[in-house]
């Protein structure tokens, strides 16, 4: 699995609430409709197979781990690092940084379009952590099966 993190200069804003559905297609269970929604009923959604899911799950994570981390945090303009997999461009998380505070965005694209929301917020000086992220995450880790180890 490949992932790739860069600086970029811009992120999504807006903060409303986000609420996502992950479930198991009955006709085939190696396929999942994820649905992300907002406030404004804003709603994605898409069907993905395990193997999508688990490079989700992956970007996540990683994404996750540098949100905890001082490194590339603004001081005065915030700083922004993307991760992505160079072969899956259906999920694109983006962590944004300034002083103590990381935000976490979440580009999903399916047949229907791509939205960016505003997916959590880590206060690393506090460790307190909120948003959907946290929560998809769990779920993901919970859902699918464990990639193999790597080699």
């Amino acid at each position: 699995m490949l992932l790739s993190a860069g600086r970029i200069a811009t992120a999504a804003t807006q903060s409303s609430e986000v609420s996502f559905n992950l479930t198991q297609l009955p006709e085939n269970p190696r396929q999942y409709s994820l649905i992300i929604s907002d406030e404004d009923e804003h709603t994605i959604s898409g069907s993905f197979s395990v193997d999508q899911l688990q490079i989700l799950r992956a970007i996540m994570a990683e994404a996750d781990k540098f949100a905890l981390t001082a490194e590339a945090a603004g001081d005065k303009q915030p700083i922004t690092t993307r991760f992505m997999d160079k072969h899956e461009h259906s999920f694109i998380v983006d962590v944004q940084k300034i002083g103590p505070q990381s935000g976490l965005f979440l580009t999903v694209t399916t047949e229907i379009g791509q939205t960016t929301v505003e997916a959590g917020k880590t206060n690393r000086a506090t460790m307190h952590r909120e948003g959907f992220f946290f929560k998809l995450l769990s779920r993901l880790d919970s859902t699918l099966p464990k990639p193999p180890p790597s080699k």
